[in-house]
């Protein structure tokens, strides 16, 4: 086993301060948004989120839909590291994001009728909500027509609501519309931010946001684990690259938004997470020790509060280990929180 180096992002949505105060190091100055942990030998990637800026609204493709996109870009000479590039790989992208602090989130289409109160609660337009009466597959149809301007008419009015302020249980959303209108004024992606589910996590609490889920990080730390694959397809909310007829292609109208899961109290101190792919397995251990036997695969521990140690190795917060399959068994004992990623068959 060994102590695996963590590789700092620096995007303009991160935090200044808070992947330098996990570490207990100095800020670098700028925003540090994401911590990397990842090798050629892991069958995933973990990553350490520090959102301070809401990130753009989003999905990832499909396995299939990965393998045209990457295909046809490559076809096109589209150097790998262009801006307009959409497909970087050929891989779908499942992802598991896990609250180290309160983290906000939206995530996935509300369901159609909840989605029809609010749209006529916070004002949006008439005709953008009969789309929906087509039911849960129109959902792609309504998106195309919001992000390519056909209702920007109507962005003012609703932000002109959100920012006088709503009483009840639309007053988070409506705050986040009216935040968002300033860093981004006019985004036509306004008008989808009352649609989709909104989510203020606690620690512990997580969310599977499989291929074709419409999602966007807003606030706050959280470990993520997810394939290899590094494919984001954007809406708005960015100065990136938006894709929308491949981002209108990758949503997947019948799935729901997924639910928030949370250990339960005979789970408290060592949790493994829903997901329902084969590409990785995740726990949450929270003050103990446990014993892994049995080994399929490598596994990357990543402490994140007090001291973790691997083997032989002790870890602070922020920082990770790999254990390679040959190593056979070993022990993790935490006094804090730690995360171990896994190939998925465990």
């Amino acid at each position: 086993m060994h102590q695996l180096a963590g590789r700092l992002k620096h995007y303009d949505w991160g935090s200044t301060t808070a992947l330098a105060d996990l570490r207990g190091i100095e800020p670098s100055g700028r925003p540090e948004a994401e911590l990397w942990f990842d090798s050629d030998d892991l069958p995933c990637l973990v990553k350490v989120l520090a959102v301070q800026r809401t990130l753009s609204i989003q999905a990832h493709p499909g396995a299939e839909q990965a393998r045209r996109g990457f295909a046809a870009e490559e076809a096109a000479g589209l150097p790998i590291d262009h801006p307009d590039r959409s497909f970087v790989d050929d891989r779908a992208k499942p992802e598991l994001v896990c609250a180290v602090t309160p983290f906000e989130a939206l995530c996935g289409f509300r369901p159609v009728e909840e989605a029809t109160e609010v749209a006529g609660a916070l004002g949006l337009p008439g005709d953008m909500v009969a789309v929906l009466d087509g039911g849960p597959g129109a959902w792609p149809l309504l998106l195309a027509g919001a992000l390519s301007g056909r209702w920007d008419s109507t962005i003012d009015t609703l932000v002109e609501r959100c920012t006088a302020g709503v009483d009840g249980p639309l007053a988070d959303t409506a705050d986040l519309v009216a935040h968002l209108a300033n860093q981004h004024p006019g985004d036509p992606a306004l008008l989808v931010v009352p649609l989709l589910a909104h989510h203020r996590l606690q620690p512990g609490e997580a969310l599977y946001v499989g291929p074709g889920v419409l999602h966007a990080y807003v606030a706050g730390m959280a470990v993520e684990v997810m394939a290899p694959g590094d494919n984001v397809l954007r809406g708005g909310l960015t100065t990136k690259h938006i894709d929308i007829p491949a981002l209108v292609e990758a949503i997947d109208p019948a799935t729901e938004p997924p639910p928030v899961q949370a250990p339960a109290a005979d789970t408290a101190d060592l949790h493994r997470y829903d997901v329902p792919v084969d590409d990785f397995a995740t726990w949450r251990l929270a003050a103990t020790a446990v014993d892994v036997d049995e080994r399929i695969g490598p596994d990357l521990v990543l402490s994140m509060a007090g001291t973790t140690t691997v083997g032989d190795l002790t870890l602070g917060p922020g920082h990770a280990a790999v254990v390679p399959e040959a190593d056979g068994p070993y022990t993790i004992d935490t006094d804090g929180l730690a995360w171990m990623a896994t190939v998925g068959a465990t």
